[in-house]
């Protein structure tokens, strides 16, 4: 047995004006042959979930390692990304043939400057190499669009289960286990695939509580019961402006009659839970009025979604720092921000140094930035390990950075945010949140697996940006408002069914 594995994994929005450069892809890396092993193997990612199906189902398979592209959240990548990612894949494919299987790790939600659907488009150029008997399997973020041009040329595709994604390794072995299984000749599992009209911004649900969690649990009672292999529940990105948008069910059975039964199911269990996903946000200045009052339980956890880089946004907006330095003075508060020129101006003139700062507005110069005067509490690398549990030990790396104090306020300024959901962003440059009355956290849902276990009060805020919650303020010009929920409500959609390629 012969299996290539690969990932080209990113998430893009299509408001944020700055492009994903091949520079910005490089900062957390490119992987090839055995450094793919050494890198991910035993890893908390999906690479890491089919090394371990691989190695417990598969010990004899040899193992083609191809290029491992990965990248923070941005804005639209410049096609030169894709560009070079398959001028080092198609070769690495080509000399690796035949092939008995290729297991590719995809976010979904990637965009290009030529491309609204990229991993369709190299899904299907593999496919045109691999020919129709080596089997497709791909592992992705639940967030991701699914195009027909992709299910068509895969034969397995499965996402996430957990919003806070805490499964990263569990879907890559999933999505492994299957394609072996299929490979070998043990199952000819049958995939099916409804896409579903409607988007929801990705505050409103968590598979912890609430409606989302509900659809999850009942499609694990189908698996439990023995009705399905396995199911995918695909809530798309909601920031992605393009003519084609979807969010999807997909079902894997052992029949096309069980698959297509229960996707269609499965697809109207979604779309009936569509009011479901909705978001009550508060003003900023409301989030400091409850911070100031003695009886709030501390810390308040002010939710900044709609500036978080793990939704594609900047990063770099000071707009919540700003009231809080008007209004909220008595609070000892923490924000971080992108603010790479202030990082640099901190490390040159020293930790106990003061001087003027100007913060924010680094990439977007629709973001509100800050000149204040400040001290350099304190300077860093900017290298920390993930407390989790989502991702717990990933390395992250978010450049030069430094914590300058503004009054009672600690911002964090650094090249390029990372792990924006998980404490350590805070606790590895000295800012401890559970000693602080407010801490802004730039992210939208991933946080609450580690910050609900520390928080006193969390407020999902209004805040400006290219993430935000309220999809109707967004600049949509390409997204069909007219057959796509929230902006229609159609009573009694008529389910599509369509299968992946089959299997051989």
């Amino acid at each position: 047995m012969k299996i290539l594995i690969t990932e080209f994994r990113q998430e893009s929005n299509s408001f944020n004006p700055v492009l994903s450069s091949l520079e910005f892809w490089r900062q957390t890396g490119e992987y090839e042959g055995e450094r793919v092993r050494k890198e991910f193997e035993g890893q908390q990612c999906a690479i890491g979930g089919f090394f371990k199906a691989l190695n417990e189902k598969a010990p004899l398979a040899e193992v083609v390692c191809g290029t491992v592209m990965a990248c923070q959240s941005g804005g639209v990548a410049e096609q030169s990304v894709m560009d070079h990612y398959l001028s080092k894949l198609i070769p690495q494919i080509k000399e690796s043939l035949p092939l008995d299987g290729v297991l590719i790790s995809y976010h979904g939600a990637l965009m290009t400057t030529e491309y609204d659907d990229p991993e369709g488009e190299i899904t299907r150029r593999i496919r045109v190499i691999v020919g129709d008997k080596t089997v497709i399997a791909v592992s992705s973020d639940l967030h991701a669009y699914i195009s027909d041009t992709l299910i068509s040329n895969t034969n397995i595709i499965l996402a996430y289960l957990t919003y806070p994604h805490v499964d990263y390794v569990e879907t890559g072995y999933r999505t492994a286990a299957l394609a072996l299984d299929a490979i070998s000749g043990k199952r000819k599992p049958v995939t099916a695939w409804v896409p579903v009209p409607m988007i929801a911004p990705a505050a409103a649900y968590n598979t912890l509580k609430g409606a989302f969690k509900e659809i999850i649990d009942y499609g694990r009672k189908l698996v439990a019961e023995g009705r399905l292999i396995d199911f995918s529940f695909y809530q798309m990105q909601p920031w992605l402006d393009i003519p084609k948008a979807n969010s999807s069910v997909v079902v894997v059975a052992d029949n096309r009659e069980q698959a297509e039964k229960y996707a269609k199911e499965l697809a109207s269990l979604l779309y009936s839970k569509r009011h479901d996903f909705r978001i009550k946000l508060t003003s900023v200045k409301e989030v400091i009025e409850r911070a100031l009052k003695a009886d709030t339980a501390k810390p308040v956890i002010l939710v900044d979604s709609a500036d978080s880089c793990n939704a594609g946004a900047t990063g770099d907006n000071m707009a919540v720092a700003t009231e809080i330095l008007q209004y909220g003075a008595g609070l000892r508060s923490a924000v971080v921000v992108n603010a790479p020129d202030a990082a640099l101006k901190a490390h040159q003139i020293g930790v106990g140094g003061e001087a003027e700062f100007s913060i924010g507005a680094s990439r977007d110069p629709r973001s509100m930035s800050v000149t204040r005067q400040a001290r350099v509490k304190s300077l860093h690398d900017g290298v920390f390990r993930q407390e989790g549990p989502a991702g717990r030990g990933v390395v992250q790396r978010i450049g030069r950075s430094a914590v300058l104090r503004i009054g009672n306020l600690d911002v964090l300024v650094c090249e390029w945010m990372a792990g924006n959901g998980d404490p350590q962003l805070y606790r590895a440059h000295g800012i401890e949140p559970t000693l602080y009355d407010l801490v802004v956290v730039k992210a939208s849902t991933s946080f609450r697996g580690a910050y609900e276990k520390l928080a006193g009060t969390i407020c999902e805020a209004q805040t400006p940006g290219a993430a935000s919650s309220d999809l109707k303020s967004l600049p949509f010009t390409r997204l069909p408002k007219d057959s796509m929920y929230p902006w229609a409500d159609i009573t009694n959609p008529q389910w599509e069914v369509a299968f992946t390629a089959p299997l051989y």
